[in-house]
């Protein structure tokens, strides 16, 4: 059994500070390239990412070509869609395919899970010190960890692992014209982190009855209503008690009643009609495009939106801020006291790891990996993603860089919200164990099959305590 002290390690991941949030990007396209790892150059770095449409696409490019003109170093991409690629990552460490150089997101149910089973090696010496001083806080303790401990994410101490290079905030964004059009005012909602549980309800009962979907959520591939998800939890209990619930710490479990209010507040949506009644049909890119397309409301994504209006909006979408904006998740009062002053969130969003396999490639081949990974804590990495893809980066001397556009504005101003929280929490996707999560993401669909929130969280807790157990 899993001892309170390491358990533990988890809380800091609770402190409020500077922070993005999880990120799933790449809802549609194909995967391209090889799938081996080496590619088809062995002396090539070989990197895989989630790449695989709109602004991210075009950012990924960028930085080979950078990287590739300041080195001479030849780097060849293999991409996937987000779903996908998780198991493909998976499935490859540990072989001769597995990529030099991969994305992944941090957290236990993520670049934890590689770490603990040696499947990355540590990064330190790849970031510079002024690369480091340059860098949110936050992202450099979200790469790090200490060996074999699922559970050190985000400790003071440990060895990094990964290098970080964009955050996400993920807000729910309301299209203007929709609301307006249903009687209500936007204004109400920009960045606005104090609507209730009631009056959000009450807005969406205004776009129903205007003929409008309040919410569009497409959650085919099941991790869109982790978003949800998680930020009912974390509104309905608080940042700690989410975090307690998940590591079985203070008595606390996710049977607790605020965690079945939440599911509840969540199902109640969709039983109302509020959600669209195809969600789990549905994929995110499909949704995406009916809500840029004026029929819903509300939608829910993170920061690396950009991405996504360049591929899936209508080529006359105004885009942000013109058409959409965002609102925090609407807090539970009733329920919750703290509810309006914490957020959620994950920093660093997006990473970069170096497998062991690479190690056992040469040590001149591995210097090459070396230098590709510290190109992304470079100014110049950062600063050509943040101008391409408008999502918020790691490295804050960035900022001072570029004279930002309106859209960029909005999105990098999650960036300070986060900052003032009292707390903050991390979307259950990645700071969860990987099988608590896979049990919460199957549980999240079948709330819209009739199955009881009772009975979901029920079955998630069973699943949570043998995974602490098997520790």
């Amino acid at each position: 059994m899993i001892d309170e002290e390491r358990r533990r390690t988890l809380r800091i991941i609770g402190a409020a500070g500077m922070t993005g949030l999880a990120g799933c990007t790449g809802g549609g396209g194909n995967n391209e390239s090889s799938g081996n790892g080496e590619g088809d150059n062995p002396n090539a770095i070989s990197w895989w990412n989630i790449d695989v449409q709109g602004t991210a696409k075009e950012a990924a490019a960028k930085l080979e070509s950078m990287f590739e003109e300041q080195t001479g170093i030849q780097v060849e991409q293999t991409k996937y869609e987000n779903t996908p690629y998780k198991p493909a990552v998976s499935n490859a460490l540990g072989t001769d395919d597995a990529p030099d150089l991969f994305y992944i997101w941090p957290g236990p149910n993520r670049l934890g899970r590689y770490v603990r089973n040696g499947n990355v090696i540590p990064l330190d010496g790849a970031l510079s010190k002024e690369q480091k001083n340059a860098q949110i806080p936050d992202a450099i303790r979200g790469a790090q960890y200490k060996k074999d401990e699922i559970l050190s994410w985000r400790d003071n101490s440990g060895e990094m692992y990964s290098i970080p290079y964009d955050l996400a905030g993920i807000p729910i964004w309301y299209n203007k014209n929709v609301l307006s059009e249903a009687g209500v005012d936007p204004e109400r909602l920009k960045h606005a982190t104090d609507i209730t549980w009631s009056e959000f309800l009450d807005i969406c009962s205004k776009l129903s009855n205007a003929g409008y979907t309040a919410i569009e959520c497409g959650n085919r591939n099941s991790w869109t209503i982790g978003h949800w998800v998680s930020a009912f939890m974390i509104k309905a209990a608080g940042v700690d008690h989410y975090y307690n619930a998940a590591f079985g710490l203070e008595g606390a479990s996710l049977t607790d009643e605020p965690f079945q209010t939440a599911l509840s507040r969540l199902k109640q949506l969709y039983d109302n009609g509020y959600f669209n009644q195809d969600i789990n049909s549905l994929n995110n890119n499909e949704a995406a495009a009916l809500f840029f397309s004026g029929q819903a409301g509300f939608w829910s994504q993170g920061t690396w939106v950009s991405e996504v209006i360049s591929s899936q909006a209508p080529d006359d979408f105004a885009g942000i801020p013109d058409v959409m904006d965002y609102m925090w998740w609407p807090a539970f009062p009733d329920v919750y006291e703290n509810s309006e002053n914490e957020r959620m969130s994950v920093v660093p969003n997006s990473t970069v790891a170096i497998s062991s396999q690479a190690a056992k490639r040469g040590d001149e081949h591995l210097t090459k990996v070396k230098k590709f990974a510290s190109f992304f804590g470079s100014l110049d990495a950062q600063k050509a993603f943040f101008e391409i893809t408008g999502s918020p980066v790691t490295r804050t001397d960035v900022y001072d860089e570029v004279d930002m556009s309106p859209s960029q504005q909005t999105t990098t101003a999650t960036v300070g919200q986060l900052q003032s929280a009292d707390e903050v929490g991390m979307v259950f996707d990645v700071a969860f164990l990987p099988e608590t999560t896979e049990a919460l993401l199957s549980g999240g669909q079948e709330l819209f099959t009739g199955t009881s929130p009772s009975k979901v969280l029920q079955n998630v807790q069973k699943t949570n305590q043998d995974a602490l157990s098997n520790l």
